[in-house]
């Protein structure tokens, strides 16, 4: 059973859920399959250590998505890992209707984030954050971007997801340095 709390955020352009709880797996699942039942393309990507922790959400929720893993860490948000989510994008066939799902730390939400606003002039994405920093800040707000070798975050956009899910249960797998980072 979910036990779970949605706030709306009201965004200049759009208003959006953040569900906070526990086992929103289910609630993930439903509105994928509301958006794949509209014909609507989607693609998943995620971190190396991501998709090693949560093996079961990718094989369940999220299996038969097309699926990108980038490495892990701070040097996969640059200029190299941005293009190849783009080329990833084009190759699932994703158009202006698609949906990407971000399902990962502060890194990959602001990678797949400014991916997002960027392939086609904009889609939409969801963000699934599994640390507890990325729940409480780099997912929500849209700020997302990438780090040029001048420095961190310096090339970006703001773009609102249409959905968060911030899974309480996805900190249990967390090492504990990350843990305690947050």
């Amino acid at each position: 059973m979910s036990q779970t709390s949605k706030i709306i955020v009201e965004a200049a352009n759009a208003a959006y859920p953040i569900h906070v709880g526990r086992n929103l797996r289910a609630g993930l699942a439903a509105e994928i399959a509301e958006l794949s039942s509209k014909g609507l393309a989607l693609a998943v990507v995620t971190d190396a250590s991501v998709r090693q922790a949560q093996g079961s959400l990718f094989e369940n929720e999220l299996s038969g998505l097309p699926l990108l893993e980038i490495p892990s860490g701070e040097p996969s948000k640059c200029l190299e890992w941005f293009g190849k989510v783009l080329d990833f994008l084009a190759a699932s066939k994703l158009d202006r209707g698609g949906v990407v799902v971000a399902v990962g730390g502060g890194v990959v939400g602001d990678l797949v984030g400014f991916a997002a606003a960027s392939y086609l002039r904009g889609v939409r994405f969801i963000q699934v954050p599994t640390t507890l920093l990325a729940m409480v800040d780099s997912s929500v707000g849209g700020k997302t971007g990438i780090n040029i070798s001048a420095g961190k975050n310096l090339v970006g956009a703001f773009h609102q997801p249409i959905s968060v899910y911030a899974d309480m249960d996805f900190l249990e797998t967390l090492p504990e340095r990350e843990f305690a980072a947050g």
